[in-house]
């Protein structure tokens, strides 16, 4: 399952992060802290209230297996009885339904830190570190946990959890392969290993972790929907449907099931039905963000059928209904989606308005500093790009400059590849196809668009094999990614247009 709510290196984070919760529960004592120190323990979890603890560890288990709307409920019941409940907030953070409701919970678990271990502590500092975009704190706090807590599965998640994020696949599996040996019914980790695996191209070994999974909890609706996606990944997308529907067979509510319908009938060619599962998610959704979800499903379905106009018509739609439920960060996501359509249409001017509406929106959001100025850093790239649509070199190296100069002093990891993005496109506008192959090979490899025009580059170099593979993996990979959509026929035109040059030249 991956969720639709937060974009980029947030929305990464948030997702792998629900499972690290603590699995051992008790009140604070000399006995714990000492075990702790030695190795033994798992992180104990402090509350005053055995009502708040049995609202707790069922918050846990619904998160575990990504249940996240039911799991929010939970753990606000246990805040309720327990208003210094450290690890509930924490809680309620990674699954909140709201940028607005995460910041919140995100004060509230870090002013309730005293009352905790220093082990839970450390899972706070992680969480506070993440919501300011702090990714040297976090490593700091994950790597803290597992050297007091070696021997507990989910300090292993979350140190592997950070990896993931980084795109560092190799140690993801690493520590994640850990977390399954100390506890071989983890189901997260099964979960989060398979699609690390994935990460690293490993197919059949994700294969086999998602088998695991569903073995694990074969009466939950997402190891139905991690395998879905997999095989949604590797073609398979009659097989992907019928694992999705198996989702919904067992919850009727679970929203990323009918977006991975809605895209596999997209892929499939098959946009009246792409849009009738967009239409289905609609009407199970139970919140406003599952609201906003459907609705964006049904503008990548539009987008995925070439329909720019309608598009753009339900994307303002989606605007309008995130401005009507108050959402100003929503509002700016969607800003910045309208404004990335209207890149691809080629109206450079169109989409700078746009951006500037979505730097707007997130400036007036209630969110922290930190975000605030990752939201001042996301307007500089975008203007960039407006920039090179509407052919405007100079403007483009400039925005770029400041953008790389940023990015390098606070930026994420993710952040920092996207210098490489620019300085890959404006070398391609310079002409320097040499040079903007060198640099796309360093941006975001999980992103369509980036292998787009990494393709492009290495058929301008005469590397047809090379653009081949890359023109391939852009039309066909990543296909939850909300960019493939915007490039995916250009990317199989080019692929096209590669293959019949190979079969001229084998004439």
């Amino acid at each position: 399952m991956k969720t639709l709510r937060f974009k980029g290196d947030v929305r990464l984070a948030l997702l792998v992060c629900a499972a690290m919760v603590v699995t051992a529960c008790g009140q604070r004592d000399e006995a714990a802290d000492e075990s702790a120190a030695t190795g033994m323990a798992k992180v104990p979890v402090t509350t005053s209230s055995e009502e708040a603890r049995a609202h707790y560890e069922e918050g846990r288990r619904l998160a575990d297996n990504l249940r996240f709307v039911e799991a929010n409920e939970k753990f606000s019941d246990a805040v309720e009885a327990d208003p210094g409940f450290a690890m509930a907030y924490y809680m309620l953070a990674f699954t909140s339904q709201s940028t607005a409701d995460y910041f919140d919970a995100v004060g509230k678990a870090a002013a309730s830190m005293g009352n905790a271990t220093e082990g839970e502590q450390l899972y706070v500092r992680q969480l506070v570190a993440i919501a300011e975009n702090d990714q040297a704190a976090q490593l700091e706090a994950v790597s803290s946990l597992l050297s007091m807590y070696p021997k507990d599965e989910r300090t292993h998640f979350a140190l592997a959890s950070y990896h993931n994020g980084q795109q560092n696949f190799a140690d993801a599996v690493t520590h994640y392969e850990h977390a399954t040996q100390i506890n071989a019914d983890f189901a997260p980790a099964w979960n989060a290993l398979g699609y690390a695996r994935r990460g690293l191209g490993d197919l059949e070994g994700a294969k086999e972790a998602f088998a695991r999974y569903v073995e694990l909890i074969p009466d939950e609706p997402n190891p139905y929907d991690s395998y879905a996606e997999l095989l949604m990944e590797m073609g398979e997308y009659d097989e992907s449907i019928a694992n999705y529907r198996k989702a919904l067979e067992i919850d009727p509510h679970f929203p990323s099931a009918y977006a991975g319908i809605s895209i596999n009938e997209s892929l499939k060619g098959n946009p009246e039905a792409a849009q009738a599962a967009a239409e289905e998610m609609l009407a199970a959704a139970r919140n406003n963000a599952e609201q906003r979800g459907a609705m964006f499903q049904s503008v990548t379905a539009h987008l995925y059928a070439g329909r720019i106009d309608e598009a753009i018509d339900t994307a303002e739609q989606l605007y309008a209904l995130a401005k009507e439920q108050e959402d100003l960060a929503a509002m700016g996501d969607v800003a910045e989606y309208i404004g990335d359509i209207m890149s691809v249409t080629g109206d450079g001017a169109g989409a700078f308005e746009y951006y500037m509406l979505a730097l707007e929106n997130r400036l007036e959001a209630p969110v922290n500093d930190a975000t605030k100025e990752r939201g001042r850093r996301t307007h500089l790239f975008k203007s960039a790009i407006a920039a090179i649509v509407a052919d405007d070199l100079d403007t483009a190296k400039a925005r770029a400059a400041e953008y790389t100069v940023s990015a390098e002093a606070a930026g994420s990891a993710f952040e920092r590849r996207r210098i490489h993005e620019l300085a890959g496109y404006i070398a391609a506008m310079d002409g320097d196809n040499e040079a903007s192959a060198r640099e796309l090979a360093q941006a975001n490899q999980l992103d369509p668009i980036v292998l787009y025009w990494q393709a492009v580059a290495n058929r301008e170099l005469g590397n047809e094999d090379k653009a081949a593979e890359l023109a391939a993996m852009a039309a066909y990979k990543n296909t939850i990614s909300p960019n493939l959509p915007l490039f995916r026929g250009q990317a199989i035109s080019l692929l096209q247009d590669l293959e019949e040059s190979e079969q001229l030249e084998a004439e």
